[in-house]
C-alpha cells in the first residue's frame, strides 16, 4: 500500500511513499535495539559529532525540505524556513550539551566505614533509557518532525529511535529521514540507530507502542488518540513511559485595569496570537477570560474586527477539518453561546476554515464543562465575568502548557490571587505576553499537568528535554576501573559533579 503527499490548498496528490506493516515495524525497533549497546557506550563527543552532522546535512537540503513541506502542509516557506532552523539548532545545542557532559547528573557520596552504621561509597549517574518510539505531529513537521526536537533529545541521551512519520507529510518524513540516515553512516555511528516507519493504520501505532525493544514513547496529537496509546504503554508486560502532549486551551486572562489602559494592544496580540499557523499551534490561546464593564466590551469588540480580517485559511489535512466542524457545531447548540465573526464562504477545494470567535458568560462556562475543550484551528471561546470571579473559572480547568495573565499596576491584588491557581494547573505562566513561540532555551519548560501532557515532571523543549530518556543508576562500592567514566576518581571526563554535598569540576 502507499501513501500520498496531498497539498491541503487543493487536494491535489503528489508522489505515492510506500506504507509500512506492522512486522515492518517489528524489525524497525529490533534494529534499534541492535544499536543499544553500541550507542550507549559511545563516547560524547562521537553523539556531538553525529548530532552536529545531522544539523549540517539538513542545512544543507534547506531548499528542498522546505519545498516538499510547504507543498504538504501549506505552512509557508517563511515559517517551514525558520521551523527547519529551529530543528538544526536544537540539534547543535543537544550537540553541546552531550559534550559538555554534565546532563549525566553525577553524584557521589563517599563511604565512611566509621561511621554508624558504616556508610557504603555510593555514586550515581543518568543512563539511557534503551529505544524510543517517537510520534510526529501534523503541525510541526521540522521542529517536532522526523529531524525534530524528541528525536535529537533521544538520541543525545544515548538512545536509539523508531520515528512514525505523520500521514500529513509523508515525503517531508522521508527526505528528513535520509538526511538523518547519511549522517549516521558518515559518521560510523550504528545502524539502526533511526528508523523510520510510515502509514496511518491505528495497528502501526499499536505495534510500536508495544515492541518489547521500545523502552519509552514521545507523542504529540490529539488527546484521543494519545491516551489511547499511553493506556497501551501502561498495560505493557512491562511498562514504559509515555511522554505525551495531548492538547492545551491556554487560558488568558485580562484584568481591568489592563483593558482600560492598552485594550486595542491586549485585542490586537490575542488575534495574532490565536490566527498563528491558522490555529493550529499547540500553545494557541483558545479561551479568553474578560471582564465586565466598558473596558471589557472595548477588547471583545476589537478582537472580533482583528479576528474576521484574520480571513479564511489553510488546514493541515482533511481530518483537523472534519474534527474542527464538529467541535463548532458542539459549540453552536451551547445554549448561551453567541458567535461574534461573520460567517465567511469557505471554497470546497482543499482544507480550508474561516476563523470563529465565540463569546459567553462565566455562569454558562461554568455549567458546561466542554466549552473547555480545544478547538484546534482558528477559534476561540471569551469567557466574561466579574473580574473578582475568574480565579474560579481558573480552579475548574483541567491541565495546561500555558496561562497568560494580562494586568496593569493597579491588577496586582488579582492578579497575585490568581497567579496560585494558574501555576497549579499550568506549565508555564506568562506575564503579559502572548503564549504562541516557545523559546528553545534551558529554562523553558513545554508541558504540564493532564492533559496537557501525561507526565508533567519533564519537558519535550530545551536543553532538560533529554532528561526524558534517562534513567538513575546507582553503584555502590565498586572499583574506580569498574565505574562509568562520569563516576571515577579523579573526574577523567572533567565535568561538574555533586560530591558529599558540594558541586565541583576538574578542568578539562
Amino acid at each position: 500500500m502507499s501513501l500520498h503527499s496531498i497539498d491541503p490548498r487543493t487536494g491535489k496528490k503528489g508522489r505515492p511513499i510506500d506504507e509500512a506493516i506492522p512486522a515492518d515495524v517489528a524489525r524497525a525497533a529490533t534494529r534499534a535495539a541492535g544499536a543499544v549497546a553500541a550507542w550507549r557506550s559511545a563516547p560524547d563527543a562521537l553523539r556531538g559529532r553525529l548530532l552536529r552532522e545531522m544539523a549540517d546535512r539538513l542545512d544543507a537540503r534547506r531548499s528542498k525540505i522546505v519545498e516538499v513541506a510547504d507543498f504538504e502542509t501549506a505552512l509557508g516557506a517563511p515559517r517551514l524556513d525558520g521551523e527547519l532552523t529551529r530543528a538544526t539548532s536544537q540539534l547543535r545545542a543537544f550537540a553541546a550539551d552531550v559534550e559538555e557532559g554534565s546532563y549525566v547528573e553525577a553524584i557521589l557520596s563517599p563511604g565512611d566505614p566509621e561511621a554508624s552504621p558504616p556508610r557504603p561509597d555510593v555514586r550515581r549517574c543518568l543512563v539511557p533509557l534503551g529505544p524510543v518510539g517517537v510520534f510526529t505531529p501534523s503541525n510541526f513537521p521540522l521542529a517536532f518532525g522526523v529531524a525534530g526536537g524528541d528525536t535529537a533529545s533521544a538520541v543525545a541521551a544515548g538512545c536509539p529511535v523508531v520515528v512514525k512519520g505523520h500521514p500529513s507529510h509523508p515525503a517531508t518524513s522521508e527526505l528528513c529521514f535520509e538526511t538523518l540516515a547519511q549522517a549516521v553512516t558518515a559518521v560510523g555511528a550504528p545502524p539502526g540507530l533511526v528508523s523510520l516507519v510510515q502509514g496511518g493504520a491505528s495497528e502501526l501505532s499499536r505495534t510500536l507502542v508495544q515492541a518489547p525493544e521500545i523502552r519509552a514513547v514521545a507523542f504529540t496529537g490529539s488527546q484521543k488518540v494519545g491516551r489511547l496509546l499511553f493506556d497501551l504503554a501502561a498495560a505493557r508486560p512491562n511498562p514504559i513511559p509515555f511522554y505525551g502532549e495531548l492538547g492545551s486551551v491556554n487560558p488568558v486572562f485580562v484584568g481591568p485595569a489592563a483593558a482600560a489602559a492598552r485594550g486595542n494592544a491586549i485585542a490586537t496580540g490575542l488575534a495574532g496570537s490565536m490566527m498563528l499557523g491558522h490555529g493550529q499551534f499547540c500553545t494557541k490561546p483558545g479561551l479568553v477570560f474578560l471582564p465586565d464593564g466598558e473596558a471589557g466590551d472595548h477588547v471583545l469588540a476589537a478582537l472580533v474586527t482583528a479576528v474576521d480580517a484574520h480571513g479564511v485559511g489553510v488546514l493541515l489535512n482533511s481530518n483537523l477539518r472534519a474534527s474542527l466542524a464538529r467541535r463548532l457545531d458542539a459549540t453552536r447548540r451551547v445554549a448561551g453561546v453567541d458567535e461574534l465573526t461573520a460567517r465567511q464562504p469557505v471554497p470546497d477545494d482543499g482544507c480550508r476554515a474561516a476563523p470563529v470567535l465565540f463569546a459567553t458568560s462565566l455562569d454558562t462556562f461554568l455549567r458546561h464543562p466542554e466549552l473547555a475543550e480545544e478547538h484546534f484551528g482558528p477559534a476561540g471561546i471569551v469567557v466574561r465575568g466579574a473580574a473578582s470571579q475568574l480565579a474560579e473559572a481558573a480552579g475548574r480547568l483541567r491541565g495546561q502548557l500555558t496561562a497568560t495573565i494580562h494586568a496593569d499596576e493597579k491588577d496586582g491584588q488579582w492578579a497575585a490571587a490568581l497567579l496560585g491557581t494558574l501555576a497549579h494547573c499550568a506549565g508555564r505562566v506568562i506575564w503579559n505576553g502572548f503564549p504562541t513561540g516557545v523559546a528553545v532555551v534551558p529554562g523553558m519548560h513545554h508541558g504540564g499537568p493532564y492533559p496537557a501532557s501525561t507526565v508533567s515532571l519533564y519537558t519535550s523543549v530545551g536543553a532538560t528535554a533529554i532528561r526524558r530518556f534517562l534513567r538513575p543508576v546507582a553503584y555502590q562500592g565498586l572499583p574506580d576501573t569498574l565505574l562509568p567514566p562520569a563516576l571515577r576518581d579523579g573526574n577523567p571526563l572533567g565535568i561538574q559533579r555533586l560530591i558529599g554535598g558540594e558541586w565541583t569540576r576538574r578542568p578539562r
